[in-house]
């Protein structure tokens, strides 16, 4: 698998997940300044630089108008996902302002229908979106984690290692039975046979 780490523009206060010489690292706009602070410096730099302030002096910039279809974070990724990548790893993409990590749910799940994996990380939560596939976590003692159907129904869910366990579950768009389930300290599993799954725990 190819990886690509994203800044966005939300402050990181550590970075969970290292990068390594072989990943591509691309900053989204104020994720220059992101990216700056923790000492990483960007293999690409996209945005219109609107959260930023100015047009940063950085190699490979892309440009972009401030009139455009697309985030600045999600012309990140299609610029990763052109490239080859398939395996994301994003910060500084969750909580702020609604509208903002709406749409970052919407690229994960775009991430997800083009056969890619991603993990969306925040100060207090995260995020994935996985299509007809697995997800898994290490062993925690306490902690919450959510699941949402992002299709019309989710079926074959099977949730294990939580303090609610299901399988062969069918989940609905339109109920709430995945929320704040419970980690007991045993490595967490969830997967879906057809359907797309938002999952969200703390970070």
């Amino acid at each position: 698998m190819k990886r690509c780490i994203i800044f966005g523009a939300l402050p990181v206060e550590k970075l969970t997940v290292q990068p390594t010489p072989d990943d591509l690292i691309i900053a989204a706009d104020n994720g220059y300044a992101v990216a700056q602070s923790l000492g990483v410096t960007p293999d690409i730099t996209v945005g219109d630089f609107d959260s930023l302030g100015e047009v940063p002096k950085a190699d490979n910039l892309i440009k972009l108008d401030v009139r455009k279809n697309d985030t600045d974070l999600e012309h990140a990724v299609t610029v990763a996902l052109d490239k080859g990548c398939d395996d994301f790893v994003i910060y500084g993409a969750v909580g702020g302002k609604l509208d903002h990590t709406l749409g970052n749910i919407a690229v994960a799940e775009r991430i997800a229908l083009a056969g890619a994996k991603s993990l969306f990380i925040g100060g207090d939560s995260s995020f994935t979106v996985i299509r007809n596939t697995s997800f898994e976590l290490p062993a925690r003692d306490g902690g919450r984690l959510s699941v949402f159907s992002l299709s019309e129904v989710s079926r074959g869910v099977e949730i294990s290692g939580l303090a609610y366990e299901v399988t062969d579950f069918e989940l609905s768009r339109t109920v709430t039975r995945g929320v704040s389930n419970a980690f007991i300290g045993k490595p967490s599993h969830i997967s879906v046979s057809d359907g797309t799954l938002l999952i969200v725990f703390d970070t």
